[in-house]
């Protein structure tokens, strides 16, 4: 199994190949290791709301806060882990904190 966070080529890095991560299986066979939502940077949140469009999870709402729409994580909890966001997202680097999760 690749140790690389290819699920979200955004975020990049090598993760620590003597740890059990929590993995998925892609359709041709190959593990990969799902990268899951944690927060949102509100200050680097521009609201565009593209990433409540593309995740399946339902993990995401716009919410206004002091004048400036921002998205929140409302649902982390059902987070796919296949960083559809991440690569919406038009902020460099993505405007969410994810990170693997250990079996």
């Amino acid at each position: 199994m690749k140790t690389k966070k290819e699920c979200c080529t955004i975020l990049g890095g090598e993760l620590d190949p003597n740890k059990n991560w929590v993995t998925n299986v892609r359709k041709n066979g190959e593990e990969w290791i799902p990268m899951f939502l944690e927060y949102v940077d509100e200050e680097k949140c521009t609201g565009c709301g593209l990433c409540v469009k593309v995740c399946t999870g339902h993990c995401y709402e716009i919410q206004v806060k002091n004048g400036k729409k921002a998205a929140v994580a409302v649902h982390p909890e059902n987070c796919l882990g296949d960083c559809s966001c991440h690569l919406i997202c038009p902020v460099k680097g993505g405007a969410m904190i994810c990170k693997p999760k250990l079996k």
